[in-house]
C-alpha cells in the first residue's frame, strides 16, 4: 500500500497531467474543429449571402419580367381588340368595296349602253341631217323649179289670155265676116 500511497500522488499527478493533456489535446482538437466549422460556417454564410443576393436579384428580375409580361399581356389584349376592330372595319370596307364594285359595273354597263345609244342616235341624227340637207337641196331645186313653172304658168296664162282675146276677136270678126284683117289676126294669135 505504500506503493500506492507513495505513488498515488504521482499517480494522481500523472492522471491529472494525462487528463490535462487530454483536455488540452481535445481543446486543441475542438479548437481546430471549431475553426474549420467556423470557416465552413463563414463560407456557408458567404454562400448564403451570395444566394440571398442572387435570390433578391432573381426576385427583382422576376417582378420585372412579370410587369413586362403583364404589360405585354395588356398590349396583346389591346392589339387583339384593335385587330378585331380593324378586322371588322376591313370586312365592312370589303363589303362596301364589293358593293361599290357592283355599282361601278352596273354604271359601266349603263354607261356602255348609253354610249351605244348615243352613238346610235348620233348616227341616226347624222343620217337625218344628211336626209334633211338632201331634202333642203331638193326643196331649193323644187322651189326654183316651182318659180320657173309659175313663170311658165304666168306666161301660159298670158298666152291663154291673149289667145282667148284673139279667139274672142276672131269670133266677133267671124260673126261679122271673114276679112283679110281676120286672117292677120289669126296669125297673131298663134303662139
Amino acid at each position: 500500500m505504500t506503493f500506492m500511497q507513495k505513488n498515488v500522488n504521482m499517480f494522481l499527478l500523472v492522471l491529472v497531467l494525462v487528463v490535462a493533456g487530454a483536455l488540452a489535446g481535445s481543446s486543441v482538437y475542438y479548437q481546430s474543429s471549431f475553426d474549420k466549422l467556423t470557416s465552413k460556417q463563414d463560407d456557408t454564410s458567404a454562400n448564403l449571402s451570395q444566394c440571398t443576393a442572387d435570390l433578391d436579384n432573381f426576385k427583382f428580375n422576376l417582378e420585372k419580367t412579370l410587369r413586362t409580361l403583364n404589360t405585354t399581356s395588356q398590349d396583346i389584349r389591346r392589339y387583339d381588340e384593335l385587330y378585331a376592330t380593324k378586322s371588322e372595319e376591313l370586312d365592312v370596307t370589303q363589303s362596301s368595296l364589293e358593293e361599290t364594285t357592283g355599282t361601278l359595273k352596273e354604271t359601266q354597263l349603263s354607261l356602255e349602253e348609253e354610249t351605244a345609244l348615243k352613238k346610235k342616235y348620233k348616227e341616226e341624227y347624222e343620217e337625218q341631217l344628211d336626209i334633211s340637207q338632201g331634202l333642203e337641196e331638193q326643196n331649193a331645186i323644187l322651189t326654183s323649179q316651182k318659180a320657173q313653172l309659175e313663170q311658165e304658168v304666168i306666161g301660159y296664162k298670158q298666152d291663154i289670155d291673149s289667145s282667148e282675146a284673139c279667139i274672142d276677136d276672131f269670133l266677133e270678126d267671124y260673126d261679122a265676116g271673114l276679112t283679110s284683117a281676120m286672117k292677120d289676126d289669126v296669125e297673131d294669135c298663134k303662139p
